[in-house]
């Protein structure tokens, strides 16, 4: 089985090439995903895949810089460009990298196929043989991301759990970290850093994480990792101590906006748009703002009934509706606890006042 990485900043074409590698091309198996350029070239160091395919338009790194940066590093791996863009000077360029094919998004399957026998042949030329990927590979993988997960959302508990599973790993009798576990620590590192740069869209300053060469035995490791990673929670708390305000509540308002006529929207759903955990985005908000989230939810959702009750064209009784109450009994109280009204009432008063008639002839829906 020959090592394949992928690197693309597009989600979707990373699984779609993953498909098409595990389910049409025999002899290959992913190792790895890369999100970036950066990412992309530390994976293929600490992997070293028999062939890399990557995009030529990435963050950072281009397609083509990187080829030219692991070409630098020693020969033997096979690259396939993939990108979105048909001009030939691409192509050129990637081809003068001794690149073995460029292929044009969206990728043709049967074509793809007979791309991936050719450089299988070519493999085989070279080496006779390829390298199968490590069994740890996926379940490192896994502990990275959810690492990752815990960091982001600030969520201590479920980094306490990652922690703990880092040192069962590490047994702390031992002297010294065996090559392998190392090896492994490194890899662990690659995916837990290019986690985090997808995850940082508002560009917050975190550091990357990086073993310690220092470190001369299980325990002292395990302490580096540890504060490493915590160190990381607390970078982001602080960062979003400033952040918070503009980026996160305009986040809030905008999903609010797109979703308050869902009865069943709760702050459950506006954590998960964030990517953050229930309990630290719900006091995060009200530290922000002065109001709990359902507060802020409730009042907007009476700013949009008043301006509906303002349309003498609408049923009033499907003005609640319209809102994101389902019981008109509930959103009558609702409405009159904010405004002193009744939305009959609340009706009737705006009426009087721009000197027009009382409609309701014409459903809202």
């Amino acid at each position: 089985m020959y090592k394949v990485l992928i690197a693309d900043d597009e989600r979707m074409v990373r699984l779609n090439l993953r498909t098409l590698i595990e389910r049409d091309s025999e002899g290959f198996t992913v190792v790895g995903e890369a999100k970036d350029g950066e990412q992309a070239l530390q994976l293929s160091l600490a992997l070293r895949p028999d062939l890399l395919i990557t995009d030529i338009r990435m963050p950072g790194l281009d397609g083509l810089e990187l080829i030219r940066s692991l070409s630098d590093r020693g020969p033997g791996r096979e690259y396939l460009v993939v990108s979105g863009y048909g001009d030939f000077e691409y192509a050129q360029s990637a081809l003068r990298c001794g690149v073995a094919d460029y292929l044009l998004k969206p990728i043709d399957p049967d074509y793809f196929v007979t791309v991936m026998r050719k450089v299988g042949e070519r493999l085989n030329r070279k080496s006779g043989s390829g390298t199968a990927p490590k069994d740890w590979m996926w379940p490192w993988k896994g502990y990275a991301e959810r690492a990752a997960k815990a960091i982001w959302q600030a969520n201590e508990e479920e980094l306490r759990s990652e922690l703990e599973r880092i040192r069962a790993l590490l047994v702390p009798e031992r002297d010294r970290t065996p090559p392998e576990l190392a090896e492994r620590f490194a890899y662990y590192t690659v995916v837990l850093n290019g986690e985090l740069r997808e995850r940082n869209q508002s560009a917050l300053p975190l550091a990357d994480v990086a073993l310690p060469e220092s470190a001369t035995d299980n325990a002292e490791l395990f302490e580096a990792i540890r504060a490493a990673l915590t160190g990381l929670v607390e970078q982001i708390r602080a960062s979003r101590n400033w952040w918070t305000y503009n980026r996160m509540i305009k986040s809030v308002t905008a999903f609010v906006e797109r979703h308050y006529a869902r009865a069943d929207l709760s702050l459950k759903d506006a954590a998960d748009h964030l990517d953050l955990s229930p309990n630290y985005f719900g006091m995060t908000f009200k530290r922000e703002t002065g109001v709990s989230f359902n507060q802020f939810l409730t009042q907007y959702r009476m700013e949009k009934a008043k301006a509906l009750l303002a349309h003498p064209f609408v049923k009033v009784y499907e003005v609640g509706e319209a809102v994101g109450f389902e019981d008109y009994a509930y959103f009558s109280k609702t409405f009159k606890k904010h405004t002193g009204f009744s939305p009959s009432e609340y009706r009737k008063c705006t009426a009087a006042e721009a000197g027009e008639p009382v409609r309701n002839r014409t459903s809202f829906r």
